[in-house]
């Protein structure tokens, strides 16, 4: 344990030194608390902190270790995100002291950095991940006890499901194969029977303190993860843990993750996701390990992490007026689009969901609308906007294939049809049209009607492109809803 503490901090050193020495803040809360007594903050290189993306290391690690391991940090501090580094020291579950010292160190930010309660993103990786599940459904379960409300959390290939987790425990020490899984095995494994006793005597105990119970009949603490996003990463390399630990794929934490994915989707929850990572993960020394941070995209991360927080930088140039009507969801990502990177446009994409958007009985069902607010001006016609409309839908119902498991037969083309419209008042154009595609949401075709409106705004160098969509036939309530909010609109506000 001391050389890996040792490595980690020999590697901070040399990063924080080279790159962002000026940079590193060493924040200390509580001096008595060894473990989480302490942050480590990294503000935004523009000075403008829009948000606060929460990391937490492995077992037994100190702050330090994520910046050793993770390159998050480095993609938060060009996309005005401050980046905290907070250690859950020794444990693997969140005791009543780990709590209040997370608390004590989440205020802290909030009155250091003056950021809303609600502008954080946790994550973590290995036990910092199941750290990080458990305190944002605590969060989320008692508001009144807890300084923040994170938008999103996510684990990079941590153990959710405790129980399961002493269960696999028993096996590697039975297997007795690596001699590092063994040995953390016995370790963890008594640890936690001294903090919760033995089981199964005490299993209620364990399931309480558990992120996830794979063996519950009804809905857990997951529950609490409802309105949440929820990422998951794993590596599934089964020729590595079949060779090097003699693991099947049932001794994986991406066993459980899955399961846990799978209920947070079934209860509805659309922002739950496994990710199957395509980076190879490695070692600090870089030998072959699944189980790092390494498998982690961070720059799709950190654009993830800005979509959860819905926020558009305060120093774009030109801003606007776009209202947010009660119960409508929000979401704005910056160009280029991560799913239509063909579309060659500069600014930002700002959509707006109706309430009943995700919801296949809902008269709302798919119903939206988004503003492309684009920089110099570009040339906006018939023909381009059917090409990236295309693009722009293709590349969203791709991403949806894969993670919703759908099947090929299934799929159908992308059709787009624009046809120019008469002119609404203040618009430059106006196009109606249809867009024909797969409902990847209910499997199945589907037909949205659009009205596509074009000004050009009188901030130098601005255009706007605001598209209404929706399957409801014209003259239904959602069309007057989109409508109103367009009329509304406002350039360089």
């Amino acid at each position: 344990m001391r050389s890996r503490f040792t490595r980690c901090f020999v590697l901070f050193c040399g990063l924080s030194s080279t790159v962002y020495a000026q940079q590193f803040e060493r924040v200390v809360v509580d001096s008595s608390a060894a473990a989480a007594g302490y942050y480590m903050a990294l503000q935004p290189g523009s000075g403008h902190v829009q948000g606060v993306m929460v990391l937490m290391p492995g077992f037994g690690d100190p702050p330090e270790a994520v910046f050793a391991s993770s390159k998050l940090q480095n993609v938060a501090w060009t996309n005005d995100i401050l980046t905290i580094a907070v250690s859950g020291g020794q444990n693997l579950l969140l005791t009543d002291n780990l709590q209040r010292q997370l608390n004590a160190v989440m205020k802290d930010v909030i009155k250091r950095y003056r950021v809303a309660p609600e502008r954080f993103v946790i994550g973590g990786f290995s036990a910092g991940g199941t750290l990080a599940l458990r305190y944002t459904e605590l969060c989320k379960e008692r508001p009144a006890d807890f300084p923040i409300q994170p938008r999103a959390v996510f684990s990079v290939d941590g153990p959710v499901d405790i129980p399961d987790l002493v269960r696999r425990f028993d096996r590697f020490i039975k297997r007795d194969f690596s001699p590092r899984s063994t040995n953390e095995a016995k370790s963890v494994k008594k640890m936690m029977a001294n903090q919760l006793g033995e089981l199964p005597a005490n299993m209620p105990r364990y399931v309480a303190a558990s992120p996830f119970y794979t063996a519950a009949d009804t809905p857990g603490n997951e529950h609490f993860l409802q309105q949440v996003a929820v990422r998951s990463y794993h590596d599934l390399d089964m020729p590595w843990q079949l060779k090097e630990r003699r693991n099947s794929l049932s001794d994986l934490n991406a066993a459980a993750a899955s399961e846990m994915i799978s209920r947070l989707l079934q209860q509805g929850n659309e922002e739950a996701e496994f990710i199957q990572t395509q980076h190879a993960g490695y070692n600090l020394d870089g030998t072959r390990n699944p189980h790092s941070w390494s498998i982690v995209d961070e720059r799709e991360l950190v654009q993830w992490v800005r979509r959860k927080l819905r926020f558009l930088p305060e120093n774009v140039p030109g801003n606007y007026l776009l209202g947010e009507p009660a119960g409508w969801s929000v979401e704005r990502m910056k160009f280029p689009i991560e799913f239509a990177p063909s579309i060659n446009y500069q600014g930002y994409e700002d959509l707006r969901f109706l309430p009943g958007w995700g919801n296949q009985q809902s008269e709302e069902y798919w119903s939206y609308c988004f503003l492309w607010w684009l920089e110099e001006q570009p040339q906006l016609d018939k023909t381009t906007l059917e090409s990236y409309l295309k693009a722009y839908y293709e590349g969203l119902v791709d991403r949806n294939i894969g993670r919703r498991q759908i099947p090929a037969d299934k799929i159908v083309p992308v059709k787009v049809q624009l046809t120019p419209a008469k002119i609404t008042p203040g618009d430059a154009q106006t196009f109606n049209g249809d867009i024909d595609m797969l409902d990847y949401m209910g499997v199945q075709p589907i037909r949205l009607h659009v009205i596509l409106h074009i000004k050009d705004c009188t901030v130098p160098q601005r255009k706007a492109l605001f598209v209404e969509l929706s399957p409801r036939p014209a003259g239904h309530t959602v069309w007057r809803q989109m409508d109103s909010l367009w009329k509304s609109f406002e350039c360089g506000k």
